[in-house]
């Protein structure tokens, strides 16, 4: 059964405060890359285009690498170590990680619950699975999706139709909500069954005029997009009536967003090279610049994702080909 949901875009306005923390950008740490691109594991990894990010397993990061067709995680170490795929396992397979194939996998999350990863597929055009064994071998599955279609279609996860899924997040109760970003559409996995929460046909619950949504977040029961095209943050929560709200002009090209525990927003504005935050009280701050500080660390060249965990930022630096890390503590 489809609901009915509340949309309301972020509201920035020129009066908001904005400021550049220079001593939250003295914090921002190179933990894994080399910055040109390559394929290794260790402790001298090589990355080539990391673009989503989520927590995983004691505190490591989970990513897609999307150049090397792969899933990867990075230790607190910077240690990097590849799950599945691979710069030579490009296409589609499913089965043992070792052979399974991905072709620009996008999206990432991992619930601890079940021990088990999911993988927007972007160019597979599904959602797919991963799960560990008690022996430490991992198994992809696709789980929603026909592998190589495109289209849009709702009803069960084997008949179902994405069009380059970009960005996937696992709610509490298990189910998992999906950017899809080729039908301009946010979509509901449930119960073994695909829905469409919003977007921009008549036909969707919520009708919402998406142009590029391309990351989401979870905000307690809010999802946040990241609209790319649109240069806006949406806040879709449930409810009955929808408004927007229009956005200034201060973001281009938001591409990555997460949220803490205190109801802060932390965008990866690409078309600027910043990471943002704004607080709960609609405050605007700049924490890292690449058009101010050019040093080695903080010259970004298209942050494409950023994820909070335990006042730490990471930071996907697509055109670095490295991940970084912001130590938010004051």
């Amino acid at each position: 059964m489809k609901k009915a949901f509340y949309l309301l875009s972020l509201l920035i306005v020129a009066g908001l405060t904005s400021c550049q923390n220079g001593d939250k950008q003295d914090k921002l740490q190179l933990i894994a890359g080399t910055g040109s691109p390559g394929f290794a594991d260790g402790a001298h990894a090589e990355l080539f285009k990391p673009i989503r990010l989520a927590v995983y397993k004691n505190n490591s990061i989970l990513f897609a690498d999307i150049n090397n067709h792969a899933i990867r995680f990075v230790d607190q170490n910077g240690d990097v170590t590849t799950i599945a795929g691979g710069p030579d396992k490009k296409g589609f397979a499913d089965g043992n990680a070792d052979t399974a194939k991905f072709s620009n996998p996008h999206g990432v999350a991992y619930t601890p619950k079940t021990n088990t990863i999911f993988v927007a597929s972007a160019s597979n055009h599904v959602i797919r699975e991963i799960t560990e064994a008690e022996d430490g071998t991992f198994t992809v599955k696709t789980i929603a999706g026909i592998p190589g279609e495109t289209g849009y279609k709702d009803g069960s996860v084997d008949s179902a139709l994405f069009n380059s899924p970009h960005g996937v997040v696992v709610r509490d109760d298990g189910s998992l909500v999906v950017i899809d970003i080729g039908n301009a559409k946010l979509r509901l996995i449930k119960d073994g069954m695909v829905s469409t929460i919003a977007g921009n046909t008549d036909d969707d619950p919520l009708k919402v005029d998406f142009f590029y949504p391309i990351d989401l977040a979870l905000d307690g029961d809010d999802v946040l997009i990241a609209d790319a095209g649109n240069h806006k943050i949406f806040r879709i929560k449930p409810g009955i009536s929808a408004e927007t709200v229009q956005l200034n002009d201060t973001l281009n090209t938001p591409h990555g967003i997460s949220t803490d525990e205190n109801g802060s927003i932390y965008i990866a504005d690409m078309g600027t090279n910043r990471i943002l935050r704004i607080d709960k009280e609609g405050n605007f701050f700049t924490l890292v610049d690449a058009t101010t500080d050019t040093t080695s660390v903080s010259h970004l060249k298209k942050p494409a994702a950023v994820l909070y965990n335990k006042s730490f930022l990471w930071i996907a630096d697509l055109n670095n080909h490295q991940l970084k890390r912001l130590d938010l503590r004051d």
